[in-house]
């Protein structure tokens, strides 16, 4: 048999599992430059967050502030903000600012809130029990900070635009809207209001081209973040890469439209994948999005051979399951958020074969971001796939697996 490793379960035993195929199967690994680097240590990190790429040094911008927010970003992103955030804490401690003057608040835009075990894991055990870390609330208590040229009118968290100094810590993924994540996007829709959530996303239908996973040049939708990263007086971003097992490779800290840039430049070859597709069947593991897992489809889709006769699978292993989405999210039996889009019964047959859903804690819930319940086949392990894909395929198969398909990208 074959074997291929993959990254599995980022928040919990953050372990590799072996993936087996037959022998007489093509079996491609589908990984990319970045996602095999080697993490950076405590001191280099320490030291980038120090030294910023462009703009003022964190300990001149702290000087002499009265109130400090860190935002991060949430269990959707693989970010460990526990190896940041304690240089970030340091720098404030250095410039004067006291234990009280700092707090942190998840970057959760319109995705549900979070409880202190999920913050024990994303921000350490000292930091929860030392700052105040708040849930960002889109429905109420927000701020009018201003309009975008693209007509957007920017609400913002209250507590966060109390502040006079404004940090925030994420990292450079590629995204279907904004091209790469990172940079502003932490605040918009960050900790935006509902309202400005909607109509953001909304910009996804201005010149369409203009959008896509790795494409960020010219993207209307980043315009956005940007004017709203101004609007919101954003002082200082520390934007991570990541590897294949959740660790900062690189790092980029100073003004966020130079973080965001220089780290896209970076992702664009770290995160690429450079295949010709053509597959009988496209493996696509999750691991630093698991919990928004329906992203693979994109992938899948773009991979598997054109005659429609392909299958999928995707592996999806986030015990705590999909993460709640009050704009994309369903919330029903066939409705749910105010851009939430119904699967339809026949549209995953209507992309391939078949698609099969690893998921070892599956609920009903979870199928709604992959397809109709009547079109997708769950399995609770390996083996059983494995048994569906050599009955489809018996003799010969090209089979292509994908290391990560919530943090790669067909590159061009």
């Amino acid at each position: 048999m074959k074997k291929i490793s993959i990254p599995a379960r980022r928040w919990y035993e953050n372990k590799e599992k072996i993936l087996s195929f037959p022998t007489r199967w093509q079996v491609d690994n589908l990984t990319s430059p970045g996602l095999e680097k080697k993490a950076l240590s405590a001191g280099e990190i320490k030291k980038r967050i120090a030294h910023p790429v462009e703009g003022a040094p964190l300990i001149d911008l702290a000087r002499g502030k009265k109130q400090a927010v860190i935002v991060f970003d949430d269990m959707t992103r693989p970010t460990p903000v526990k190896n940041v955030a304690p240089g970030v804490l340091n720098i404030l401690h250095k410039a004067g600012m006291k234990q009280g003057q700092i707090r942190f608040i998840w970057a959760l835009g319109s995705h549900g809130a979070y409880d202190m075990m999920a913050a024990r894991k994303k921000l350490g055990d000292e930091i929860v029990e030392n700052y105040p870390v708040y849930n960002h609330d889109p429905f109420q208590n927000t701020v009018h900070a201003g309009k975008t040229p693209g007509g957007i009118n920017v609400w913002l968290n209250r507590e966060f635009m109390s502040c006079d100094l404004k940090i925030g810590i994420g990292c450079v993924t590629p995204h279907v809207h904004v091209g790469f994540g990172g940079g502003a996007k932490i605040i918009f829709p960050g900790v935006a209001g509902i309202e400005s959530i909607k109509a953001f996303h909304e910009h996804f239908q201005v010149e369409p081209s203009r959008h896509g996973l790795g494409n960020f040049e010219n993207n209307t939708m980043r315009f956005e973040c940007d004017a709203a990263g101004d609007l919101a007086g954003l002082d200082f971003k520390v934007d991570c890469l990541m590897n294949r097992r959740g660790e900062i490779a690189t790092l980029f800290a100073g003004s966020f439209r130079v973080t965001h840039r220089q780290g896209a430049e970076e992702a664009k070859d770290a995160y690429g994948i450079k295949t010709s597709g053509g597959y009988d069947v496209v493996v696509a593991n999750t691991y630093a999005k698991s919990n928004e897992a329906g992203i693979a489809l994109l992938l899948v889709r773009q991979l598997l051979r054109s005659d429609k006769k392909g299958i999928g699978v995707i592996i999806s292993d986030a015990p705590e399951g999909q993460v709640p989405h009050y704009v994309f999210g369903p919330w029903g039996t066939d409705y749910g958020g105010h851009h939430y889009h119904f699967m339809r019964k026949g549209f995953i047959p209507s992309l391939m074969r078949k698609l099969i859903l690893l998921n070892p804690r599956p609920t009903p819930a979870c199928l709604k971001w992959i397809g109709h319940e009547d079109d997708v086949v769950v399995a609770k392990t390996w083996p059983e796939v494995l048994r569906m894909l050599q009955k489809e395929f018996p003799a010969a198969a090209k089979v292509g697996v994908i290391q990560d398909a919530t943090m790669q990208y067909l590159k061009k």
